[in-house]
């Protein structure tokens, strides 16, 4: 931490202006005071760095002032400058820049009005970070939006003090204690397996005797988002009061070993944490007659049987109920919230970071309405914000697949 100095230039110079102020961070300051932070409140006056980097997106013409400076509401400023950092559009991440990004646009051609937007690519490491902060404090920015991948997320642990109010788009991992000014909004799939445990518990309630646990089998594929997807599940599903042994790996090679496994399991609901590829033999050899939960990894991403070519529905799958976008099984909510819907040529990965543009874009504006919390229906899922704690939570959309693809319920 010492190598970055942000601690010198906040000691000397205050936080940056932003929303995450007094006003609205009542219970938040509670939840700091927890971790024996309550020193840390409100927002001082803007510090300055040396000088910027990165390219405004939207909201400045060629001579340095802002084309809008017309007000969106009493709340917001006459330009709040957010900062978008992006991982580098020409590396491995390029085309979840340009998704992100694409999002962005669509929501600030819809309701842009007192935003400027600059654009900061960086490398998934603190100097890197320290840089794009360094730059947005020299131009006075308001709020900072990323780091979009996990390990760029998990580099802001290592600046120790973050300058601007700063939501991370992906998860952090650990238990290390959060910036006390940095929120989180994620499409982990942890916290759908979360979500998705508490709803099939609360429906084998309805079924399962009071007088025993209700048991889980927990089935995972070898790639590490699908275990960490099952070990939330099984840690959630423990929590909650039902039994599960660990998470069974399986890979596609070994198909024919976990026949003999399924026959011996006892449970009262499967839980398969995979892609739709493994998940359609695995489904075919646990028939049907109990039921099946899933993250979004398990969905195609398809979400209209009508417009889906044979080729790519899943009808082994019909029945399984998952987690999933409400933008991915209702598309038709982009025209009805005023949106562009994403390209043509977007894969599956491309259209979920395109609908977490434009709801980031969202909680950026909640963010500067000066309420202590927020609720948006949002087309990554339900967005809710009360300060408690240094999460938005996400609450994805129930889904069956009916005829190959997933629906909604």
């Amino acid at each position: 931490m010492a190598d970055y100095k942000l601690a010198d230039f906040i000691k000397h110079h205050g936080y940056g202006t932003g929303p995450l102020h007094d006003a609205m961070n009542g219970a938040r300051r509670r939840w700091l005071r927890g971790l024996g932070r309550a020193g840390v409140v409100g927002l001082p006056q803007a510090m300055f760095g040396p000088a910027a980097f990165g390219q405004t997106m939207f909201g400045q013409s060629t001579s340095g002032q802002t084309d809008s400076t017309w007000r969106s509401g009493a709340a917001v400023n006459a330009v709040d400058r957010i900062g978008l950092l992006l991982p580098k559009s020409g590396g491995p991440f390029g085309r979840a820049n340009a998704a992100v990004r694409a999002g962005m646009e669509a929501a600030y051609q819809r309701d842009g009005r007192g935003l400027a937007i600059d654009i900061y690519e960086v490398d998934d490491n603190a100097r890197s970070l320290l840089s794009a902060y360094r730059g947005m404090l020299q131009r006075g920015t308001a709020l900072t939006l990323g780091p979009l991948t996990r390990s760029g997320a998990n580099a802001l642990l290592e600046l120790g003090e973050v300058p601007i109010t700063t939501v991370a788009l992906n998860q952090i991992d650990g238990d290390g204690a959060l910036p006390w000014n940095v929120l989180i909004l994620t499409l982990a799939v942890e916290q759908e397996s979360i979500q998705v445990a508490d709803i099939a518990f609360q429906a084998l309630r309805q079924t399962v005797p009071f007088n025993r646990a209700p048991r889980a089998t927990i089935v995972t594929s070898t790639a590490l988002i699908g275990r960490r997807a099952a070990a939330t599940f099984h840690e959630r599903w423990r929590s909650l009061g039902g039994t599960a042994e660990l998470p069974i790996e399986l890979e596609e090679s070994a198909l024919y070993k976990f026949r003999n496994v399924a026959k011996a399991e006892n449970q009262d609901v499967w839980f398969l944490s995979m892609a739709p590829q493994l998940a359609r033999p695995v489904r075919i050899i646990l028939g049907r007659s109990q039921p099946i939960y899933g993250t979004s990894l398990v969905s195609t991403g398809s979400s209209a049987a009508a417009t889906v070519a044979a080729s790519a529905r899943a009808p082994e799958l019909d029945g399984v109920r998952l987690l999933e976008m409400p933008a991915m099984i209702q598309p038709q909510l982009y025209e009805t919230l005023g949106y562009a819907p994403p390209a043509a040529d977007f894969t599956v990965e491309m259209q979920r970071l395109y609908a977490l543009g434009i709801d980031t874009f969202r909680v950026a504006r909640a963010l500067f309405s000066g309420r202590p919390g927020f609720e948006i229906d949002g087309l990554t899922g339900r967005l809710r914000y009360d300060g408690s704690e240094p999460r938005i939570q996400r609450l994805a959309s129930l889904a069956e697949y009916r005829e190959g693809v997933p629906g909604p319920l």
